[in-house]
């Protein structure tokens, strides 16, 4: 299905580089980057080629990469560009998989956020997604482990990583993961939270909340130095550590594994499964109503909980 598909990235480099494996694993053989400069993208194209066995072909603006007449374009730019990029291409036949979170939410009053989602997703087009690895990681813990849904009664949800982002841009940055977990046992909306606390500094955002009888806390920080993330989730009493087999190059995915207690199990790399996934629902048309739903909440849940932060 991929073969004779015109595909391209915009923000090839960082999280870029990972699309461009997932890409070369399915067979893509030539994309069509937009960085953001022409220098910018004329020297990464030589190790970025190395590094894939694609043939890149970088765009000299905007206008240049919009005249490709893209199927599909993968926006991995910084999430400050993400709706602007949107816009632009909303009009044209191109499928987009965009790296969470959606769009920036800073800023944007409820009413203007809700009048985005409609216009992003209140249609027929079906044009968008969201890349939301913690679906993937969320259905390796529950056939793995035998997760019920109805027995949690408590949530923890910690995130420790080493993005650069502080304040509310890390709950902005790290919500789409924990929401996007939550949402794949029980769908709520902004009316079934209650929120407890919220306790913000420079480095962590923590939150906690109930909704339907369940008890959820959120525990995110970021450091710029920190070497290797740290996941950990506990429903219940009963604890879950991502161990992750890491390579320092990002041409080779990481082996994953999910530990509980003695049990270890090996999972897909969800970052690929979900990539996959998302590519082939786009190109093959096959988004389906809980896909979109799914988006939609995060979005209103992730404002609701950054406009409750004090700021």
């Amino acid at each position: 299905m991929l073969k004779y598909k015109s595909i391209g990235i915009i923000g090839a480099r960082g999280i870029g580089r990972i699309y461009l494996r997932e890409l070369s694993i399915l067979g893509i053989k030539k994309i069509f980057i937009l960085g953001k400069s022409y220098k910018q993208s004329l020297r990464n194209k030589r190790q970025l080629e190395l590094e894939t066995n694609i043939e890149i072909t970088p765009c000299k603006n905007i206008n240049d990469f919009k005249n490709k007449k893209l199927d599909l374009i993968c926006i991995c730019s910084p999430t400050n560009t993400h709706l602007n990029l949107i816009n632009k291409f909303s009009k044209t036949k191109s499928k987009l998989l965009v790296e969470k979170p959606l769009f920036d939410i800073d800023h944007l009053s409820h009413k203007k956020i809700d009048k985005i989602i409609k216009s992003l997703f209140d249609n027929k087009k079906k044009q968008i997604l969201t890349n939301l690895p913690l679906i993937e990681y969320t259905k390796s813990l529950k056939s793995k482990f035998k997760i019920n849904k109805n027995k949690i009664s408590k949530i923890y949800f910690k995130y420790y990583t080493s993005g650069g982002h502080s304040y509310k841009n890390i709950a902005i940055d790290l919500l789409p993961h924990a929401l996007s977990f939550l949402l794949c046992f029980h769908y709520f909306k902004e009316e079934d939270v209650l929120i407890n606390y919220i306790k913000m500094k420079k480095n962590s955002w923590k939150i906690n909340f109930q909704f339907k009888k369940i008890n959820c806390f959120f525990d995110f920080d970021q450091n710029i130095r920190r070497k290797k993330s740290i996941l950990q989730i506990k429903l219940n009493n009963k604890n879950f550590q991502r161990i992750q087999k890491r390579n320092i190059n990002r041409s080779i995915k990481n082996i994953e594994y999910i530990k509980s207690g003695k049990l270890i199990k090996k999972i897909k790399n969800p970052m690929s499964e979900s990539i996959k996934k998302n590519i082939y629902k786009l190109l093959s048309s096959k988004i389906n109503k809980k896909d979109i739903e799914i988006q939609k909440s995060l979005i209103f849940l992730m404002t609701f909980f950054v406009n409750k932060d004090g700021n």
